[in-house]
């Protein structure tokens, strides 16, 4: 794991993380893998062209990140043809039979899902930072979700494989919105609302 930050005058903003995570859940060839995020932020605010509007603006940036995270979440045994057991409805000399039922299908080639995650966001303050507007547009997108393959049939005799077959997107917003004021006699008020939304589609 490796981060790396760099802030300029306090208005240019920057941050870099790489990390190489490894799972057991997979085979050796798959088992590793290197995944990247960064964000960005400028602090409009503290430039010399704000300087008129800081009468009502205490602060005001800009910022964005992206980044890709993986998720080893598989069953114990994706790789093991198990073969399930039970009892049937039938009667044989006195007990009921005991069926065995066909070995499930693997994928041999099951790798992680990639959780890819894009926000880009506004933060303002204003009247010496009693009142603040935070605002976030995203996009998560699971690449390579563990799903069942598709065109198969129980003719088969056994359910769908399990394999990176699946696509997640999620898009949508977050509004807040906050209040902070502090009386002489040491009473306060604290008000905040948001609101969001969002819409997730499978492919």
């Amino acid at each position: 794991f490796g981060r790396v930050n760099y802030a300029y005058k306090n208005k240019y903003l920057f941050e870099g993380n790489l990390r190489y995570d490894g799972a057991s859940a997979f085979p050796k060839d798959l088992r590793w893998r290197w995944f990247p995020s960064m964000s960005a932020g400028w602090v409009v605010s503290e430039e010399s062209f704000m300087d008129w509007s800081k009468s009502v603006l205490s602060h005001f940036k800009f910022r964005g990140s992206y980044g890709i995270i993986g998720n080893q979440s598989v069953p114990s045994d994706l790789y093991v043809r198990n073969m399930t057991a039970g009892e049937g409805s039938w009667i044989a000399n006195g007990a009921k039979v005991v069926n065995v039922g066909s070995p499930k299908l693997n994928y041999p080639f099951v790798r992680w899902e990639d959780l890819e995650h894009i926000d880009l966001g506004i933060d303002a303050r204003f009247f010496n930072n009693k009142l603040g507007v935070v605002f976030d547009w995203y996009q998560k997108n699971t690449n390579n979700l563990f799903a069942p393959q598709e065109g198969t049939t129980w003719t088969l005799g056994s359910g769908a494989p399990l394999g990176n077959f699946g696509r997640l997107e999620t898009k949508g917003f977050e509004l807040a919105v906050d209040y902070n004021h502090r009386f002489k006699n040491g009473l306060g008020i604290n008000l905040r609302a948001n609101i969001d939304d969002a819409v997730s589609r499978f492919y």
